[in-house]
């Protein structure tokens, strides 16, 4: 399906940063010591960390779907736009969470999450924005384009 490609990679490139985010996040956590102790033994930190992994599998899972959607020249654009829309929603959280945890750090070159950040920011506008990409799945819902406020032939 037509655009449905760059969507596809641009997924796989979610992907990437968002293992790195997660590795670098989590080797942050166990190096830095507050209070006598890393920051990796308190709840938040922990909990930050596997909510994280949870996004990142729950993405990876998507994108395993597509491509094989894809492969079998089943991928229908309003999915590819759910999956985009998605995938690119969880990144940016993920990138949110890893500076959050950080704190100042989050925000230093070396640690690149700031990067990272805003790499998934180009990511969430190339292919259209998660605005745009939902409007295309609410019209496959619906049948009314928000577009042009026009029922679509199904």
């Amino acid at each position: 399906m037509p655009g449905c490609d760059q969507r596809v990679d641009v997924l796989r490139g979610c992907q990437q940063v968002d293992i790195r985010i997660l590795r670098n996040a989590g080797l942050y956590a166990l190096q830095r010591e507050q209070f006598g102790a890393p920051i990796a033994s308190y709840q938040l930190v922990q909990e930050k960390l596997a909510t994280m992994l949870s996004d990142l599998t729950s993405m990876q899972l998507m994108c395993t779907r597509m491509a094989q959607l894809q492969e079998r020249d089943e991928l229908t654009a309003p999915m590819a736009s759910l999956i985009k829309m998605t995938t690119s929603r969880k990144a940016l959280a993920m990138c949110r969470e890893a500076r959050d945890m950080m704190a100042g750090n989050g925000m230093l070159l070396e640690n690149h999450v700031a990067r990272h950040l805003t790499d998934m920011e180009v990511v969430s506008t190339y292919e259209g924005t998660d605005s745009m990409q939902a409007l295309i799945v609410g019209r496959d819902i619906t049948g009314i384009s928000a577009f042009t406020r026009k029922q679509s032939s199904r």
